[in-house]
């Protein structure tokens, strides 16, 4: 069973767990403080609300609405007695995970018809609805630290992204200035014994034969120096779509719900293409940890007879302040080094769009 499965899971049973919380706390609590039992009142809205939170994570806003009219009708039909909020606290905290403004006023109206509409006193109404408030301000601001919690560990997963992207291309710099600097040396030096293997050959050939071999000795001896350096550069990850995997496993560490999406034989993706949908995946999720309040992340790749689609697109709000990078620019110019089309639209949260000719030559991609 993969890692993904069992988190969908997971995340399923916590939603059930959460759905049978609120249908029994407010199915049975009016019974505990005294009120009558009817099994079309607190029951019957117990079960409406919490089967409405089944679908909390998809439609967290919608969910709000409708658990606040269903709540509104059967208080005003005298079917529930009982708090204008607390039976509206997990759709008001998932709600507020995204849109805490919006779901502050859905809670506040809510509150502010209850109170009207019950006809209470000056004093009944500071007295109930400053503990209904009071329980408000509790649940806005337990989504407001979660928001906090969930976009440090956004961060740090996006860093430690950035990172071995950077360990990588250092490693791979370092190995190739290596073999730069051996190849260099041994041309140098074997090119000065040609020379003086051919001044001497006439002349003096036991000389000519010493610096033939010592060229020899220094050609052997790059030649074991090259292999090992080329050892560890095929020893270095060379990211592929099979790594598409590790980046979902890293985007839900840092808490997002991920649905990857692969269709058709990404194995035979030439390596160029393959590498590139990698790199283009890898900033999408980037962008979407550093810049984005999602919690939904969508990763789609779809090979066709002619190119390789690679599709990331997130349920959250961009930042004001975002604006292309070196990230973004480099996934752009690699994406047309293949003669494909690259699209990002950053108005609301990130959806990246990318489609590599699989017929495609190399153009001067860059490594």
């Amino acid at each position: 069973m993969s890692a993904g499965t069992i988190r969908s899971r997971e995340t399923r049973l916590v939603d059930l767990a959460l759905a049978l919380l609120t249908g029994v706390g407010v199915g049975l609590g009016p019974a505990m403080m005294g009120a009558p039992l009817l099994w079309h009142g607190a029951p019957a809205l117990g079960v409406l609300l919490g089967g409405l939170l089944l679908a909390r994570r998809y439609r967290p806003r919608l969910v709000l609405v409708l658990s606040a009219v269903v709540l509104i009708g059967y208080q005003s039909s005298g079917l529930f007695e009982g708090g204008w909020v607390w039976p509206l606290s997990a759709a008001l905290f998932t709600a507020s995970l995204t849109r805490p403004g919006w779901a502050a006023g859905v809670g506040v109206l809510t509150l502010a018809y209850g109170m009207g509409w019950q006809g209470l006193g000056v004093g009944e109404v500071l007295a109930r609805g400053g503990v209904e408030l009071l329980w408000l301000a509790v649940m806005l601001a337990g989504a407001s630290a979660t928001r906090q919690y969930n976009r440090w560990r956004a961060e740090h997963q996006a860093r430690l992204l950035q990172l071995e992207q950077t360990r990588l291309a250092e490693q791979r710099l370092h190995i190739s200035r290596e073999v730069h600097d051996v190849v260099a040396h041994t041309l140098a030096v074997v090119g000065v014994h040609l020379n003086v293997a051919v001044e001497a050959l006439d002349d003096s050939p036991e000389e000519a034969r010493a610096a033939l071999r010592t060229a020899i000795a220094v050609r052997n001896q790059a030649t074991r120096d090259l292999k090992a350096f080329v050892g560890e550069l095929r020893d270095t990850p060379q990211q592929g779509l099979e790594s598409v995997a590790v980046l979902v496993a890293q985007a839900r560490a840092a808490g997002l719900e991920v649905r990857y999406e692969p269709e058709g034989d990404l194995a035979a993706i030439p390596a160029a293409q393959a590498l590139t949908a990698y790199r283009v995946v890898q900033e999408a999720v980037i962008n979407t940890l550093r810049h984005s309040n999602a919690d939904c992340l969508t990763i789609r790749l779809r090979v066709a007879t002619r190119d390789l689609e690679v599709r990331v697109v997130d349920n959250g709000s961009a930042a004001a302040d975002f604006t292309a990078g070196h990230g973004l620019t480099g996934m752009r110019e690699r994406v047309t080094a293949l003669g494909g089309t690259l699209r990002i639209d950053a108005g609301r949260g990130f959806a990246v769009q990318a489609v590599l000719p699989l017929t495609a030559h190399l153009s001067g991609l860059a490594p």
